[in-house]
């Protein structure tokens, strides 16, 4: 009979432990998050993927590069090199959404990506006879959305080796290899004829460019008459006082971290767009309605920027890379170009001093 009692405890126990296990990673996935979904998750895929980089190399190479753009004013290269490594890192641990966008309350971050690609495609008034170009397209998610909602065909630029190959795998992945090509080229002084395009759009392009007035020239020159030009960027705002130590240390952050000049501020562009005869037409932080949350909740919403704004996270990862369980320089990469921006987003973004969802579009005149 004890046998039997026993017998029934064993199974009793491990059908509860089949039970409970797949509820236990389910409820751990929830609170962690997914690896391509900017969680904290994604911070183990980062130490799994990463164990062989050479940190060291590429952060000695990192700062040689921004304080060469500095001397010269050219930040081209240093982006270049900034993605040869972060642009498969990146896409680890974000997915193919590298960009902040309104955070609608009822949506999921992939969710609301997905309404974005929308947004962008409804602002452009693209359609199925245009000829579009993406600037500074990365491996041009953007891009291949734009083409499949609205049947475009659309050419990404990048000065990227590594963006064109990737990207182009993803066109063809994605069978839009007849719609979508990525090339290779700098936005400032492309190798397009004139009046080659109905439409050109960029996002999150322009915060790397040290000469608006360069590439608003260029964009104005490849559109065709009455063409459109969108960009989405991250901007200044005008409550930036850059005599606050604090504040400016905020957004030099951001701009040091990815090799970017200064972040521009709206009126910037529009003084560029008017000097190159671009018309505006729209101008509008779509971020800024009542039912979505902050465009920087995808970092606080999931819990990421309190841990990585934890004082005890770099000790602990020194201790880290002295047993030799992180690689060396790990922790001088991770705080100078993880921790930092993305810490910094969030406290500016809270402050009001930038904003992440701003749209602006103009027109070339007929």
């Amino acid at each position: 009979m004890t046998q039997l009692v026993s017998k029934h405890a064993v199974v009793q126990t491990a059908g509860l432990t089949l039970l409970l296990v797949p509820l236990a990673g389910g409820l751990l996935r929830r609170v962690l998050g997914s690896t391509d979904d900017q969680s904290i998750m994604s911070l183990f895929s980062i130490i799994r993927h990463y164990r062989s980089t050479d940190f060291r190399a590429f952060m000695k190479s990192h700062r040689e590069a921004i304080e060469k753009a500095k001397e010269t004013g050219d930040y081209v290269p240093g982006v270049v090199n900034y993605y040869t490594l972060m642009s498969n890192l990146i896409t680890l641990c974000s997915g193919p959404f590298w960009h902040f966008v309104p955070m609608f309350k009822h949506l999921s971050r992939k969710q609301n990506h997905e309404k974005f690609h929308h947004t962008v495609t409804e602002y452009l008034e693209a359609s199925k006879s245009d000829k579009i170009l993406e600037i500074g397209c990365g491996y041009g998610e953007m891009g291949r959305q734009v083409a499949k909602i609205s049947g475009a065909s659309v050419t990404g630029l990048t000065m990227a080796d590594q963006e064109i190959v990737g990207g182009n795998e993803r066109i063809k992945a994605a069978g839009l290899q007849d719609r979508c090509e990525i090339v290779q080229g700098n936005y400032h002084s492309t190798k397009f004829e004139a009046a080659s395009f109905d439409k050109v759009f960029g996002i999150y392009t322009l915060k790397y460019s040290s000469d608006l007035e360069k590439v608003f020239k260029e964009m104005a020159r490849v559109l065709k008459p009455g063409g459109r030009f969108l960009s989405y960027e991250i901007l200044v705002t005008d409550k930036y006082d850059s005599s606050d130590a604090l504040q400016r240390s905020y957004v030099e952050n951001i701009s040091t971290c990815t090799c970017m000049p200064p972040l521009w501020s709206a009126q910037a562009m529009r003084d560029a767009a008017l000097k190159a005869g671009l018309v505006p037409k729209v101008e509008e932080d779509i971020g800024a309605c009542s039912n979505a949350r902050p465009w920087y909740s995808c970092f606080t919403g999931n819990g990421l920027y309190y841990l990585l704004a934890c004082p005890l996270l770099v000790p602990l990862m020194k201790i880290g890379e002295k047993v030799r369980l992180l690689p060396p320089a790990f922790t001088d990469w991770f705080e100078s170009l993880l921790m930092h921006p993305t810490v910094d987003f969030v406290r500016a973004g809270r402050r009001g001093i930038i904003s992440g969802t701003v749209i602006m579009t103009w027109t070339k005149q007929s």
